[in-house]
């Protein structure tokens, strides 16, 4: 990533300094790069708003996901891992490992646990958007220290719903996939809008 994630630009981060730079290279795709993406008492304008009835649905089927996040969690980025394999090799403890060589990593395991974390703390602030956006927004700052590509992180919500759909059975329908859908919609669009500059 070159002199654009140096020391100084990572130490003005952590201190939540505004940064700026003259880099030509955008990850962004061009509808997030939009006037559009405005926001307005720190709330990101172009994101799904979350209904009650969607509320209702993500949190009845995370009462069931819960009870083994790290299982959904490794799924999930085994998932990412294989469907993108150039994931993979972002993560340095995870770079070349075999499919077998992740499945019993025991630092997968534990980066997983914090991804269903950052949802878990979502879902208790579910009512609470300005304060999900500002703990998204803290969360995508910090991943432009671990030097992460915006466009990745349109990647998480597909896989974790493909992760979570097996262990619902029967209340996986397809309104409770919107939902879910529309939610990493709106972590993504937090995230990003945190990442870009």
């Amino acid at each position: 990533m070159g002199c654009l994630y140096s020391k100084n630009r990572k130490e003005a981060l952590r201190k939540n300094k505004t940064v700026t730079t003259n880099s030509k290279k955008k990850y962004l795709t061009q509808n997030l790069q939009t006037k559009d993406n405005v926001q307005c008492n720190g709330i990101p304008q172009n994101f799904p708003e979350i209904t009650e009835e969607q509320k209702r649905l993500i949190m009845e089927s995370w009462n069931i996901i819960q009870t083994d996040m790290a299982k959904v969690g490794v799924v999930m980025f085994m998932n990412l891992f294989e469907t993108h394999p150039d994931v993979q090799d972002v993560f340095m403890p995870f770079k070349g490992l075999t499919r077998e060589e992740l499945r019993q990593n025991s630092e997968l395991k534990t980066h997983a646990l914090r991804v269903m974390g950052t949802v878990e703390k979502c879902l208790a602030r579910i009512n609470e958007p300005k304060k999900v956006i500002e703990m998204l927004h803290d969360l995508g700052a910090r991943h432009i220290m671990y030097t992460a590509k915006v466009d990745y992180i349109d990647l998480i919500g597909p896989q974790f719903i493909l992760a979570i759909a097996p262990n619902l059975g029967d209340k996986w329908t397809t309104e409770a996939e919107e939902a879910w859908s529309d939610l990493f919609k709106m972590i993504a669009c937090v995230m990003k809008g945190a990442m870009s500059f």
